[in-house]
């Protein structure tokens, strides 16, 4: 019984992290589509999209912190909503995360409660810090 349990919890679990991490692997890849064709379009090549990555990085962890950031006590003491998104309706509200959702390896998954998933503010802490690693990786890795 126990074991069940916790092969159930372990399930979840990946459940929960494989959501997450697919929408900040999608966010990474936009972001990095974006600056490469903003670097090559204002003559900066991919030096420049390398900055933008670093710098769009950061603003990506500093909205999620402060969406993170509880507002009050309450905040941290009750169980809200995840975004407040509906915990009837199981489908993706924004076109952005339909089309996460059709991504490997997320569309291959069933999709957790609602009140289990991890919220749009950490998906985007995630995705800052892919964002700042695909930087990092542009620079070490590729020497760009």
């Amino acid at each position: 019984m126990a074991a069940r349990e916790s092969a159930g919890r372990l399930r979840r679990w990946v459940r929960i992290w494989i959501d997450g991490l697919t929408y900040a692997l999608a966010v990474t890849l936009c972001a990095g589509v974006a600056s490469v064709v903003v670097g090559v379009a204002t003559g900066g090549g991919l030096v420049r999209a390398k900055e933008l990555l670093f710098l769009g990085g950061w603003l990506l962890l500093a909205y999620a912190t402060f969406r993170l950031w509880p507002s009050s006590p309450e905040d941290v003491a009750s169980e809200r909503d995840v975004d407040g998104e509906s915990i009837a309706g199981g489908r993706p509200s924004t076109r952005f995360r339909r089309f996460v959702r059709a991504l490997p390896p997320a569309r291959w998954v069933a999709m957790p409660h609602p009140k289990r998933r991890m919220t749009t503010a950490t998906k985007l802490l995630l995705s800052g810090v892919s964002v700042l690693l695909l930087s990092l990786v542009m620079e070490v890795g590729f020497g760009i």
